[in-house]
């Protein structure tokens, strides 16, 4: 399942301690969020870092027109969207087979996947 596809209701839970699936989703998609977040969160601060204690060397001309800081700014703008494109690709690879396995237990057939 994407992120983009439209959940119906949550599966209803199989017991007190829920199916094992459940506790490894949630262990992988939270070590998934952590490294997304860090990698944003690392690239804002050395730009930002850079920006205050570069000051006017920021502004060096490169080839092309670009200066320093833009080539920067570019690069953490290209940072946002790759970063979101392979936390997705990493949920489909990764949290999916859990949300699956899941699904199968609480329906008892398919792959788990809610369709409208």
């Amino acid at each position: 399942m994407s992120m983009f596809e439209r959940v119906l209701h949550e599966p209803p839970r199989s017991g007190p301690g829920g199916h094992p699936a459940r506790e490894l989703l949630r262990l992988t998609s939270r070590r998934l969020r952590r490294r997304l977040l860090a990698v944003n969160a690392a690239v804002g601060l050395a730009v930002s870092l850079l920006a205050s204690t570069a000051g006017s060397r920021l502004a060096t001309p490169l080839p092309g027109g670009y200066t320093l800081g833009m080539l920067l700014l570019s690069l953490q703008a290209a940072t946002v969207p790759a970063s979101a494109l392979w936390y997705d690709r990493a949920c489909r690879t990764r949290c999916d087979p859990h949300a699956d396995a899941l699904a199968r237990a609480a329906y008892g057939h398919g792959t788990g996947r809610v369709r409208p």
